[in-house]
């Protein structure tokens, strides 16, 4: 088994974020972070053809006070057949006032293969998080896909994704919005989003999940970004 890991902190420097730390091990490898307005992004990429053989990926850090960090993925992550699971555990903490925007690139699981993926967040008071991921299961692959996100020591979601290796390939895309999401926005956004199905629900909170099954990973990404964005008459979520 090959460990990777990577943690980033981010913090607020007058109207700007910057990276006050970037600390990588194995395969996982992080860019400069990019200016986009008072956000600092970020984009991960991990070194080889995909994950195989049980690898092991762990990423995360904190988003200190005021902070908008985006951590975005350079490509699609193939996982390949094995006798393994491969893993992928995320956990990141958002302090009061911060922004966190989780945008990595679709997740591709090949026959024979196994995926497990965690993402744990921890919001305080006021803080904002939006997180997307988008699945492709062949015939014979297995996938799980958990997200637990708390404010303080209440758990405000424990969503996952359960598809099994007897199923049908599959194409899934989810879309996670916590503080300040318009629901109404949303569901105008998904009608501009043709041969997909999306259902969207409203968590206690008045946070919102919409979920994304299509015929392709193509699809289902195009429509997962019209939500994101929220069409061309509505503000962006970011």
């Amino acid at each position: 088994m090959i460990e990777n890991s990577l943690r980033l902190a981010a913090r607020a420097r007058g109207d700007r974020t910057v990276l006050t730390q970037i600390r990588g091990s194995g395969l996982l490898r992080a860019s400069r972070p990019f200016h986009e307005g008072a956000a600092a992004r970020v984009v991960v990429a991990h070194l080889g053809p995909g994950m195989i053989r049980g690898d092991a990926f762990a990423l995360g850090g904190e988003v200190e006070p005021g902070a908008h960090l985006i951590v975005a993925g350079q490509m699609a992550t193939r996982v390949l057949s094995g006798p393994a699971p491969a893993t992928h555990a995320a956990s990141w903490h958002v302090a009061a006032g911060a922004t966190l925007e989780l945008l990595p690139q679709p997740v591709l699981v090949s026959a024979g293969a196994s995926y497990v993926g965690t993402t744990t967040i921890d919001l305080e008071p006021g803080a904002r998080a939006v997180v997307t991921d988008v699945v492709q299961r062949d015939y014979g692959a297995a996938v799980r896909v958990t997200t637990l996100v708390r404010r303080g020591a209440r758990l405000a979601l424990a969503d996952t994704l359960r598809l099994d290796a007897d199923g049908d390939a599959s194409v899934v895309g989810t879309l996670l919005v916590f503080g300040d999401a318009d629901v109404g926005a949303l569901d105008r956004a998904a009608e501009r989003c043709p041969g997909v199905r999306i259902g969207i629900g409203l968590l206690r909170d008045g946070d919102v999940l919409a979920r994304i099954t299509g015929p392709g990973v193509r699809e289902v990404d195009a429509a997962l970004h019209t939500l994101l964005e929220r069409g061309d008459d509505d503000a962006s979520l970011r």
